[in-house]
């Protein structure tokens, strides 16, 4: 039996196409962990942090503390009577702010596998498997909008897709705002290999196929 024909055997191995997979699955889990992955060019580039969302709550009461800016608003009175009353603003940030939605919850990273089969001679396929939110957040996406962003823990619970969050307990500029004309997420590449993944992958494939062709 010649070299090529020896090779391709054990490239049917199971054994060994698993292993190739999993450093598939390594070179990905790595880039989630280091907020680094392959932009154009094959460039390395570095995962960009949430933006700070802020919004603000109205109150027709002033809080103890934590108003940060009013305004008056017209009110009829029992006499019919209109007259202006202040009311108080308390701006709150988003408790994502500065996170990595990559590997904030693990979810991501977590969900990650994949299996290698064969293409036709000696080439072999890799095919990768994830939650879907990986290849949005991989390629970068917009939206027409309207968008719900929860700014509470309280917001991401409470809210239900589709419901009114008013009608749940929410309070607008609190616990959630509105993005009415949608949102613009960065892209965060983690999918494809790097130069030195690639040199990974090709050691790993010659150790495994060392190790089955001397048995």
């Amino acid at each position: 039996m010649n070299w090529s024909s020896r090779v391709r055997d054990a490239l049917r191995n199971p054994r060994v196409r698993q292993g190739i997979a999993q450093v598939a699955v390594s070179w990905m889990e790595e880039h989630i962990q280091q907020n680094v992955g392959r932009g154009k060019g094959g460039s390395r580039v570095e995962h960009a942090p949430l933006k700070r969302v802020t919004a603000t709550s109205w109150h027709t009461t002033k809080p103890r503390s934590g108003y940060n800016v009013t305004k008056t608003k017209p009110v009829v009175g029992k006499n019919g009577r209109v007259r202006m009353k202040t009311i108080y603003g308390v701006t709150h940030t988003g408790y994502r702010y500065g996170g990595q939605p990559l590997r904030d919850t693990g979810a991501l990273a977590r969900s990650l596998s994949a299996n290698c089969s064969g293409y036709g001679g000696l080439r072999l396929k890799i095919k990768l498997r994830g939650l879907k939110y990986g290849l949005y957040q991989d390629r970068g996406f917009s939206t027409k909008g309207p968008n719900y962003i929860p700014l509470t823990r309280k917001g991401v619970r409470g809210h239900g897709t589709g419901q009114n969050p008013n009608a749940e307990g929410l309070t607008r500029g609190k616990d959630f705002t509105m993005a009415w004309r949608g949102v613009t997420v960065p892209s965060r590449p983690f999918l494809l290999p790097m130069r030195e993944d690639l040199r990974t992958l090709g050691r790993s494939i010659y150790l495994g196929l060392r190790a089955v062709l001397r048995g």
